[in-house]
């Protein structure tokens, strides 16, 4: 071919360039062009890198037939093209010896459809020269042309004619990528911003998202619920992978950014406040961490802080309204009923056929700083309200500080005794929640049931006893119950030294003569004592003799200097083992 026309070949591949956006316009111009140039070219291919499957597709050709090239999709290293694109480097196969070798590691499915693709011609070309699509030392594509024909061998002067053609290509490629990275851009911008506009909550910028990264999206609070997912199958994957994200949240998170698992196929993205606060967790299911380019990650942060406010916007929510009924429990605590509304009343619950439970909640000191502290309790708080939801009664919760107070409405017919093992399990099972997450320490006080709502103020009081009294000496008890205390109830402000002081001038010889002596007085009068003075049935009890309770009881008076046990003298004694048995255990642990 004379220089003339191949120099007009080449300026109507660069005004092509510039003439339209259009990259399958400016592809084909280029093509044309080529077969234009190159003598002896039966079929011109134009295989592009797909980021997202990681393979080689077909994007244009001439003198094949496209349907079936497109249909092809070649790992890199697969036949000459693949190996061109692993190389960056261009290749040139002269006699179909070469291109059977370069040909013969084609996986099978493509090999039926290059051979459908070439039609009449023979599946082996007689000469092949492939040019890489360079962009900025990365290879982009492969260009690609064959020969049918036993009087073609291409040389480095047909090579370097097309790699001239094929770096016109990566141009024309890198300019349609632009235009479209930057159409999807304002996209992305315009579509997530509509979505929170619209306000149609989590699962309208769920889907959002979704569509804009093409791949399946579910979000969970800090607590692992499933907020809202993409669609019915995202659901499903988030449900069922649900135990595995923990795990992977738990153990391998980074503290800062995210975290692709590949055996599970899903990327991690923590949604957090503008504090760094993390209050929710994003989960993208996708074959690879690779699939999610550039723009995806765009939208994702995007998507991501539009997801913390409406997670926050609608815990606010919550919070205004919860606060609102705290407002009302301590209207209650003060005993103004007559303050109460028509409305106010039917958001309270109020009814003659219920009765009622205080509980009181206390924070205790933790030695943290206070910005630590902060983010701890608000865990603790979201925790808490979220667990309550969850119980078959209405509750009414009142926040102070480092402090909670809470009403009860008991509408059906368990006990008191079961209500408060409803109770005690709720806060248990809270603690163990609270612990898979943060440490933070609280203590819980139980009052008594009632039946009235003016009845509150002894209820809270009661639960206030309980709990304060945890903070002060049971560092370890979670739950007190004032209905479990007992006699304990007359004595649990009193000063421990006075108490001790009291067992000491009661009992105390006793416990000192069975300490030195290794025997079991004080348990043999404990056990005599609980089975109403009987010494057979102490005896029995015991696993001994009547003669030997007569003689160990015998040995009781002797040592505390007593006529009889009986009378006062008995009530004192049994007080003091109470007071004992209080003292050496606490409340709690008897």
């Amino acid at each position: 071919m004379n220089k003339d026309k191949q120099l007009m070949s080449l300026i109507n591949a660069a005004q092509a360039l510039t003439s339209t956006l259009d990259l399958d316009e400016v592809l084909q111009q280029l093509i044309n062009e080529t077969l234009n140039v190159i003598d002896g070219a039966d079929a011109i291919l134009l295989f592009v890198y797909d980021k997202r499957s990681g393979k080689l597709v077909a994007k244009n050709g001439v003198g094949v037939e496209l349907s079936y090239l497109q249909e092809i999709k070649l790992h890199p290293g697969e036949g000459m093209t693949g190996k061109t694109f692993l190389s960056k480097k261009g290749q040139i196969f002269s006699h179909v010896q070469e291109t059977e070798r370069g040909m013969e590691n084609i996986r099978g499915n493509n090999k039926s459809l290059f051979q459908k693709a070439v039609g009449a011609f023979r599946y082996h070309p007689v000469s092949t020269i492939c040019a890489p699509l360079l962009s900025k030392d990365e290879c982009i594509g492969v260009l690609t042309i064959d020969s049918f024909s036993e009087d073609v061998h291409f040389t480095e002067h047909h090579l370097l004619l097309l790699e001239t053609f094929a770096a016109q290509a990566s141009i024309a490629i890198e300019n349609a990528k632009f235009f479209a990275d930057t159409e999807r851009s304002k996209k992305i911008h315009a579509e997530l911003a509509t979505a929170s506009i619209n306000q149609k909550g989590l699962a309208e910028i769920t889907n959002t998202l979704s569509l804009l990264i093409e791949e399946e999206v579910c979000v969970y609070n800090e607590f692992f619920d499933l907020l809202s997912a993409s669609s019915p199958n995202s659901e499903e994957l988030g449900t069922v992978k649900k135990a595995k994200i923990i795990t992977l949240y738990k153990e391998d998170m980074p503290k800062d950014g995210s975290l692709y698992c590949q055996e599970e196929k899903l990327t991690l993205i923590p949604i957090k406040t503008d504090a760094r606060i993390i209050i929710g967790l994003l989960a993208i299911f996708s074959d690879g961490a690779d699939n999610l380019d550039t723009l995806d990650l765009l939208a994702i942060d995007l998507a991501n802080n539009i997801f913390a406010r409406e997670i926050i916007g609608q815990e606010r929510l919550l919070s205004d309204y919860y606060k609102y009924e705290g407002y009302l429990l301590d209207q209650l605590l003060s005993q103004r009923f007559d303050f109460f509304s028509g409305p106010q009343k039917n958001i309270i619950g109020l009814s003659d056929n219920y009765r009622y439970l205080c509980i009181n909640i206390q924070i205790p000191n933790q030695l943290l700083e206070f910005e630590e502290l902060n983010v701890k309790k608000q865990h603790f708080h979201r925790l808490l309200f979220r667990e309550i939801k969850k119980l078959n009664y209405k509750v009414l919760v009142s926040e102070k500080n480092m402090e909670y107070d809470v009403l009860v409405m008991i509408h059906d017919r368990k006990t008191e005794e079961e209500i408060i093992e409803i109770f005690y399990s709720f806060f248990k099972d809270l603690k163990a929640k609270l612990a898979d997450l943060i440490h933070f320490e609280f203590h819980v006080g139980v009052g008594r049931v009632f039946m009235q709502i003016n009845e509150i103020q002894s209820s809270h009081r009661e639960a206030k006893i309980c709990s304060d009294y945890i903070k002060a000496n049971g560092k370890d008890l979670l739950i007190l119950s004032y209905k479990s205390l007992g006699i304990y109830r007359l004595f649990i402000k009193q000063d421990q030294a006075e108490l001790y002081e009291y067992v000491n001038s009661t009992i105390g010889l006793l416990i000192e003569y069975d300490r030195t002596h290794s025997t079991d007085l004080l348990s043999t009068l404990t056990v005599y004592m609980e089975n109403k003075q009987n010494m057979t049935l102490t005896a029995k009890q015991c696993f001994v003799h009547l003669n030997t309770i007569k003689y160990r009881l015998q040995n009781v008076k002797e040592i505390l200097g007593l006529k009889s046990l009986e009378g006062k003298d008995m009530f004192e004694l049994q007080l003091a083992i109470y007071l004992y048995e209080y003292v050496k255990k606490g409340i709690g642990r008897q």
